[in-house]
């Protein structure tokens, strides 16, 4: 008989697959993101974003290929993503992201560090 630990461990692992399967499950693209009062949602225009259940997310503009990398923490309900130096407009990507709100074709968010006032939303192409 599993004890409460192992059925919680059960409910965060099947939260985990959830997210990353809707997450994987197709491209996204950046319907707003702004940054403390500047909205700089047309710097992402014409990039959408291929996330992987490895961890890797492309950046994909055009022919151009930008590859990071993301996780997911479902008990915290975040996503971390990670892109190199060299682009600014995908380095702004670079946090952890408390997910705000969420269904299979959105995703808002926003930085767990109250240093940065960002706001992240996400929609499926």
């Amino acid at each position: 008989m599993l004890g409460s630990a192992g059925c919680s461990k059960s409910v965060e692992d099947a939260q985990k697959k959830l997210l990353i399967q809707i997450m994987t499950n197709g491209r996204w693209v950046v319907q707003t993101f702004s940054e403390e009062t500047q909205v700089l949602t047309a710097e992402f225009n014409g990039y959408e974003f291929q996330f992987y259940e490895n961890g890797k997310v492309d950046g994909i503009k055009g022919t151009q290929v930008t590859s990071g990398t993301w996780a997911v923490d479902a008990v915290n309900y975040t996503i971390q993503s990670n892109f190199p130096q060299g682009n600014t407009t995908l380095q702004r990507l670079n946090e952890t992201w408390r997910i705000t709100n969420s269904t299979p074709i959105t995703v808002e968010a926003r930085p767990v560090s109250t240093a940065r006032n960002a706001y992240l939303k996400l929609n499926k192409k």
